[in-house]
């Protein structure tokens, strides 16, 4: 008998294999992509809060929401951010004015309100820095 007459039978045919190498592709861009957008929007947000501003806006906030009525702690903040605020001879010229008046509402356990005149005295300064910003 000759070898090409002998049939082999544990030769099997050959099996389709799934070709799943464009949709790992795919996946894989798409990860990539989310993690790209996620690390933007961290660096942007850290940017946001990180970013340099203008001091001097935060004092002037601070001085607007200030509480009029209670003298003894508008004293203390007028005279804290005055200070830092008096950059020019007129607002320099005022807060002088002013922190004297401010004198009696401070050091001491009980003050009074303040008096009308101390007010406009602060209102005054806190429109002069308002228009220097």
């Amino acid at each position: 008998m000759k070898s090409a007459d002998i049939p082999i039978h544990d030769i099997k045919p050959l099996l389709p294999i799934p070709e799943i190498s464009i949709y790992l592709f795919i996946v894989l861009i798409a990860v990539g992509v989310l993690v790209l957008m996620a690390g933007l929007v961290y660096l942007w947000r850290w940017w946001r809060r990180h970013k340099k501003t203008d001091p001097r806006i935060g004092w002037l906030k601070k001085l607007d929401k200030m509480d009029l009525a209670d003298a003894k702690r508008s004293a203390y903040i007028m005279t804290r951010y005055g200070r830092l605020l008096a950059e020019d001879k007129r607002r320099q010229e005022i807060l002088s004015q002013l922190l004297p008046r401010l004198e009696r509402y401070k050091y001491k356990k009980d003050v009074p309100p303040l008096d009308d005149e101390t007010k406009r005295f602060m209102k005054l300064f806190i429109e002069m820095c308002k228009d220097a910003l």
